[in-house]
């Protein structure tokens, strides 16, 4: 029995005390062997250019509105460099999770410095419609959650000017230069022809008119876009947004002007057309 004079105490559970001494240690064992900056940035530098795939899915871009692009580190660098930058403990865990949202929360600690940040992200599990995800995309979306808290504690923690030099290698890797855009180009059309959506989509995106028009600029956005939807970062209908069909062209002459080809197997003849511009949305292009 308890009087009002007494305070009680809880002692600690045997996890929390098994948790503190594992970081105490870990904490000790960070003082006794610092970091090497050197040997982060090249083992950092090393695992990014592994080869063109690992370095593309470095490269991290989503739109923003007004046909404008955001860059920044993706999830498979903040992986890198959590591997790398040494005396570093990362991790995140879901918070809630509802029919309409989840939350997850992510946590980085420097060992060395004992600087610690936390951050939270909140990922809708509804669609455009209202209506919520079944229960199998709802777990995607959640482990999508839970590889950005990780990215954004750990660049909370380590400086992203340190990661510059390695995005910057791992770009060299994946965009190549000059010399090798031809077969990059291919090999971009090739991807938008496995995402099942009119190549003119992602031109309009890129404001651009043709596969030729595809520069070294373009080809890290598309990089870009591409890692962020494997991510589950955006969809491709953000990423490429559908074209609105103008309302004073019927359905089957935009189709026709742009892939050369009509909706109905009966044209109209031209003389009961009325003679209009072309649609400002979707160029003509002789090559496709």
């Amino acid at each position: 029995m308890i009087n009002e004079n007494q305070i009680e105490v809880i002692p600690p559970s045997a996890l929390e005390s098994i948790t503190r001494g594992e970081v105490d240690t870990q904490i000790a064992t960070a003082h006794k062997y610092p970091r090497s900056m050197a040997t982060f940035k090249r083992r950092a530098t090393e695992m990014a250019t592994l080869d063109e795939e690992t370095a593309a899915s470095c490269i991290y871009s989503r739109p923003v509105g007004g046909g404008k692009f955001a860059e920044g580190l993706s999830v498979r660098t903040a992986e890198i460099v959590g591997a790398c930058y040494g005396n570093l403990r990362v991790g995140a865990m879901i918070v809630e999770q509802t029919e309409r949202y989840v939350t997850a929360r992510g946590f980085a600690h420097d060992l060395e410095s004992n600087f610690a940040s936390s951050c939270e992200v909140i990922e809708s599990t509804v669609k455009k419609d209202g209506k919520p995800y079944d229960e199998r995309m709802r777990v995607v979306i959640a482990k999508a959650a839970l590889a950005k808290a990780r990215r954004d504690a750990t660049f909370q923690v380590v400086p992203k000017a340190l990661c510059k030099p390695i995005e910057s290698a791992a770009r060299a890797v994946a965009l190549g230069d000059a010399s090798t855009l031809a077969s990059r180009r291919d090999a971009v059309m090739g991807w938008i022809g496995k995402l099942g959506i009119e190549p003119q989509r992602v031109f309009a995106a890129l404001s651009i008119i043709g596969p030729d028009e595809i520069g070294m600029e373009q080809l890290a956005t598309l990089t870009g876009l591409k890692t962020a939807i494997k991510d589950g970062e955006v969809s491709v209908d953000e990423a490429f947004p559908r074209l609105a069909l103008p309302p004073k062209f019927s359905e089957n002459k935009v189709a026709a002007d742009i892939f050369g080809t009509a909706k109905t197997p009966e044209q109209p003849k031209q003389a009961e057309l009325p003679k209009e511009p072309e649609p400002e949305l979707a160029p003509k292009d002789e090559t496709w």
